[in-house]
């Protein structure tokens, strides 16, 4: 009898411990309080995207079953979406003649007070487009300039 109290207290102050009677740690193991913190995951750039530019004015769509472009007095240039790469923190679509790319950066397109948390690069034949971008849930939710 006195035996087996022994062991049962043992064993409930190793539990206590955060020890298994066995030795062997349960669950997820702690991290040191010096160990550096765990980096956060990057941008999130799955779904869909509006961008918008100005001086030229231009527009583009990143949609899962395309990129899109479109002008003023120009055609509409579309291109198949290969998916995002990511490159550090700037998310980049397409390859060749027509590519998108997203930096996570607030942005204001310069004609309205509207403010977007992507700033977008368009590249186009060599051709450099700056504007903004966000989700068009995003852009739904604030008022229309």
């Amino acid at each position: 009898m006195l035996r087996s109290a022994a062991a049962l207290c043992l064993i409930l102050g190793l539990a206590a411990c955060g020890q298994s009677p066995m030795g062997a740690s349960e669950g997820a193991s702690v991290a040191p309080a010096d160990a550096p913190a765990a980096t956060p995951p990057g941008p999130d750039y799955s779904g869909d995207f509006d961008l918008v530019g100005t001086e030229p004015f231009w527009g583009g769509k990143i949609r899962r079953q395309g990129l899109s472009l479109t002008r003023p007095d120009e055609p509409e240039v579309a291109a198949d979406n290969p998916g995002a790469r990511v490159e550090g923190d700037i998310g980049v679509w397409g390859t060749g003649h027509l590519v998108f790319r997203l930096t996570p950066e607030a942005c204001s397109d310069g004609m309205s007070d509207r403010s977007y948390p992507y700033r977008a690069e368009v590249t186009f034949n060599g051709a450099v487009l700056q504007g903004c971008a966000a989700r068009p849930e995003d852009l739904a939710k604030r008022p229309r300039p």
